[in-house]
């Protein structure tokens, strides 16, 4: 939580003269205001909790109100939208919402406790993150040309590790091996980190994972990854191509993390909190600490982050449709 702004006094006597400390408007609105949540429906310590902390405390100011993080994890987010959906739409209540809740989950899972379009209304993007396909060190394969080479000469063995069933990177590695023309068996692991630490001991042919989760072991030489499915090179890992460089378009998609509020939030409510989301992920000390995770800032309107939540349910419907995977 920052400090109160204390306005600077322009001389020892104007100190002497005043009885009281002025304070800033957004602090003075902040003592009026009730702390707003913002709900992560996954554990502390993990990727979203990080990104929702960094964003709360930019929100404090910007917003007039202190911001909390609110952790409902379980049930791949699901409980968290549960609390969302409880809570009342007078912009106290906010999600840290992946864009596979919207574009990804309706194709999944059989059933859902939630219906997308009524019960999640995005207000401004926050962050992209791209993706990757890694492979042991001990592997043969050097770039993805010989990674497609080598799954279709040993089908048996081609296998991908990614952090959960119905996730981003597990889908990711669906398309992979459709465009490769031999499917791949996925291996779904209880979080990114049992995942890699299985591919660095090679117990898993390949391993689908965002770009951050990789980098740190690619660099340190611990694994080899291949490609990333963002449209630049990650300065993270800036000896990797993209899928796009390597003729593979089909395979460039980032997700999205947005702050979600439920349709019914008045639309005032709505407007500052996408200002004031778009004011602190501009902010160099929130880029600084989503760099480190391999994530770009994107503040947004509501309506441009619609656009990008639909752009991406038209580029993973017919992959899902395309897989056939669905969970109960």
């Amino acid at each position: 939580m920052h400090k109160a702004t204390i306005s600077r006094l322009h001389s020892l006597a104007a100190l002497a003269v005043s009885a009281c400390v002025l304070i800033s408007p957004a602090r003075a609105q902040q003592a009026g205001a009730p702390p707003a949540r913002i709900i992560v429906g996954f554990s502390p310590g993990g990727t979203l909790d990080v990104v929702a902390r960094a964003l709360a405390e930019q929100l404090h100011d910007s917003l007039g109100r202190v911001v909390t993080v609110d952790n409902k994890p379980g049930a791949g987010g699901r409980i968290g939208i549960d609390a969302l959906r409880a809570a009342p739409a007078d912009g106290s209540v906010a999600m840290l919402c992946p864009d596979s809740y919207k574009t990804m989950y309706p194709f999944v899972f059989r059933k859902l406790n939630y219906e997308p379009e009524r019960d999640i209304f995005p207000v401004s993007t926050v962050v992209e993150f791209p993706m990757a396909i890694a492979v042991p060190v001990s592997s043969p394969v050097k770039t993805f040309a010989e990674y497609a080479q080598w799954v279709r000469a040993h089908p048996d063995k081609a296998n991908f590790g990614h952090a959960a069933a119905g996730g981003p990177t597990h889908i990711l590695g669906l398309q992979i091996g459709r465009v490769i023309g031999t499917p791949l068996e996925d291996i779904p692991y209880q979080g990114a980190a049992p995942m890699i630490t299985s591919l660095i001991g090679a117990n898993v042919a390949a391993g689908s994972s965002t770009v951050g989760d990789f980098a740190q072991y690619h660099n340190a030489g611990k694994l080899r990854v291949l490609a990333v499915t963002s449209a630049k090179r990650s300065p993270l890992l800036p000896d990797v191509p993209t899928f796009t460089e390597l003729g593979h378009k089909d395979l460039a998609a980032v997700g999205i993390l947005a702050i979600c509020m439920s349709p019914l939030t008045p639309q005032p409510i709505v407007a500052q909190w996408s200002t004031a989301i778009r004011k602190a992920v501009a902010d160099e000390k929130f880029a600084s600490k989503m760099r480190v995770l391999g994530f770009g800032t994107a503040g947004s309107t509501p309506a441009e982050a619609h656009t990008r939540f639909d752009e991406l349910r038209n580029f993973w419907e017919p992959v899902i449709r395309a897989s056939g995977f669905k969970v109960d």
